[in-house]
Order: C-alpha cells, then structure tokens, then sequence
C-alpha cells in the first residue's frame, strides 16, 4: 500500500506535503505567542484592533491592486497610473497611521538592523558565487572536487552568519538557515546536510539558552534543503515557492526554540525573534533567486557562445581539411599537367626530327 502510495507521489506533490508539515509547526507556533501574549503579555484590545485593522488594510488594499490590471485594460494608461497612485497613497496614510499609534519606531528598528546585516550576508555570498566551483554548479557539474569546495565555501559562510548578528531585545538574530538552505537547494545532500551539520555544531559550540535548537535547526534546514532539491530534480525552485518555504521553515526554526529552549526563555526569544528573522529569510530568499536567475542566464548565454564558437571551429577544421585535400589535388594535378607537357614537347621534338629527315 505504502508503495503504491510512494511511487503515485510526485515531486510536487512531496514537496506540498513537506510544507504541509512545516505549516502544521507554524500553526502549533502561533498558539503557543498567541497564548503568551494573552496570558503573560496580558494583550490589550487597542493592540489587537490595531493589529486587525492594519492587517485589513493591507489585505483590502492588495485585493485592489490585483484588480487594477483589468482596469488598464478597460481605460487607458493615466487612469491606470492615477489607480495605483492612489493605492500607494492610502497604503502610506494607513502606515503612517499604524506607526503613530503603536509606536512605529520600536516596530519597525528590528527590520531595518535585520536587513543591514542581511545584505552583509549576501554580499559574501555574492563573492562566493564568483568561484569556479560555484559556476561549476550552474552548469551541472557534480563532481567529487565542485562538492568539497561547495561545502568549504558555504560552510564558510554559515560560520560567519554566527557572528554577523543583530540584537533583538538583547536576543542574536542572524541569517544561517538561509545560507544553509540555499547550499542545499543548490547543490543537494552533498553539500547541504555536511554544511548544516558543521554550522549547526558550530553554533552548538557557541553555547547559549538557544544552543541546542539552533543546532538542531541548522541540521534541519539542510535536510530539508536537501529533499527539495531531489524532489524537484536538482533545480532550484522558483522565487515564490523558495520564498514560501522560508517563510515556513522559519515558523518551524522558532517553533524548535519554543521546544527545546527551557521556559518561559523559549517563548520570550521565539516571540521576540520570529517577525525580523521571518522576514529576512523570506527576503534574503528572493533576493538570491533573482540574482541566481540573472547567473543562470549568464552560464546559458555564455555555454551557447562557447558552443557556437565550438561548431564553427569545427567547421573552420572541416573546411581546412577540404582545403589541405583540394590543395593536394592540385599539385597532383599540377605535376600530371607538367608531365603531359613534358610529353607533348617530346613529341614536338620527334615531329620535327622526322620533317628534317624527309
């Protein structure tokens, strides 16, 4: 039964069940803030209506963007342009509102900081794909020496992402299971689960209240990392569906806190860790497909030129070859002329001797 099952599931559909699994781990996360605010933060109704109405706003807002494609169907291009301005208008009137009514500059520094240490991160990883190993990779190239370099360079980089931290409420936030997922997707088991063991054990290594769930989620990401990237046959999934798994697998980075961090510590960093770590693995995500997107095209583009430039050296050899052939021929020829020629004045010669004798 299980292996009738196994064999009707395709990639896809593993990889939904997968993300199914990990929202299960943000529900049962969810519950345990939820209840943390109300019981211990003792959450008021002002914050819960702002909450609500912000989240309202947005979601209202966004249903009236996606609309707004039909109207540039049905008008022309101002009204369109008038639409979306006022859309950017209101979406600014109801942030400015929000951050006025709940303290908007304490909301909003943890995002900022996350995303000034992020973008350090990435641009270590931008000099990382400079190597050859890592353009190796684009190309498909799995061989024994691209995997161990791949495993130094990232494992590297989840190193660094120990250290390249920000504080939250003087709680470190860092970006190491981004960097461990992407070495996963991207170069499969090989390169993911021995990065997430040498960086989850480093982080281990590390000590702290959150040491152990670190760790353990370090190892995770690169597992799971690794079963997307069998599953969807060793392609990197697009922004959307990478961007999606992040925002999961997050969920389930701090829902491991909350388990194997002593309480009340693991729901305080939980809590206080979830939305800035959230968002800079979902936007770090995005941020590396694009640019892998852009390294994709590159390698195709410049395996194209190297191929065409292969044919035409090929044909370049083939048309020398016909030319060495050709040329033979004319000597040979040349020297055939020459020995007719020889003949024929030989004959000449005899003709003439017979006239003189006669």
């Amino acid at each position: 039964m299980f292996s009738n099952l196994k064999n009707k599931l395709t990639g896809d559909k593993k990889i939904l069940i997968l993300l199914s699994i990990l929202l299960v781990f943000n529900i049962a996360l969810f519950i345990n803030l939820f209840a943390y605010m109300i019981i211990v933060k003792h959450l008021s109704a002002s914050a819960l209506h702002d909450l609500v109405t912000i989240i309202s706003a947005i979601i209202i807002l966004g249903f009236i963007s996606t609309r707004l494609t039909k109207l540039k169907e049905l008008t022309d291009g101002s009204v369109y342009e008038i639409g979306y301005l006022i859309i950017m208008g209101l979406l600014s009137l109801t942030i400015s509102y929000f951050n006025k009514s709940t303290n908007g500059e304490s909301l909003w520094a943890p995002f900022l900081e996350m995303f000034r240490m992020l973008s350090v991160v990435l641009i270590l990883t931008y000099l990382a794909t400079k190597s050859k190993s890592f353009q190796a990779i684009l190309r498909g190239d799995n061989s024994r020496r691209t995997i161990i370099w791949q495993i130094i360079i990232f494992s590297i980089l989840g190193i660094l992402a120990s250290y390249f931290t920000m504080n939250v409420n003087g709680i470190p936030a860092n970006s190491r299971g981004l960097i461990v997922m992407i070495s996963s997707m991207l170069g499969g088991p090989y390169v993911g689960i021995p990065v997430g063991i040498i960086s989850g054990l480093w982080r281990y290594s590390l000590g702290g209240p959150t040491a152990l769930a670190c760790g353990v989620a370090t190892i995770m990401a690169g597992i799971v990392g690794s079963l997307v990237y069998i599953w969807n046959n060793g392609e990197f999934l697009r922004s959307y569906k990478a961007a999606l798994l992040m925002l999961l697998y997050s969920g389930f980075d701090m829902f491991l806190v909350t388990v194997l961090t002593p309480q009340p510590d693991g729901i305080i960093i939980a809590n206080a860790l979830y939305a800035p770590m959230t968002f800079g693995a979902v936007l770090g995500m995005i941020l590396f497909t694009m640019f892998l997107g852009e390294k994709k095209e590159e390698v195709q583009i410049s395996e194209e030129l190297k191929q065409t430039l292969d044919d035409n050296t090929d044909k370049i050899s083939v048309n020398s070859d016909i030319i060495d052939v050709n040329t033979d021929r004319i000597i040979e020829m040349s020297q055939e002329l020459k020995e007719y020629k020889d003949k024929v004045d030989k004959l000449e010669q005899e003709l003439s001797d017979i006239k003189n004798k006669l």
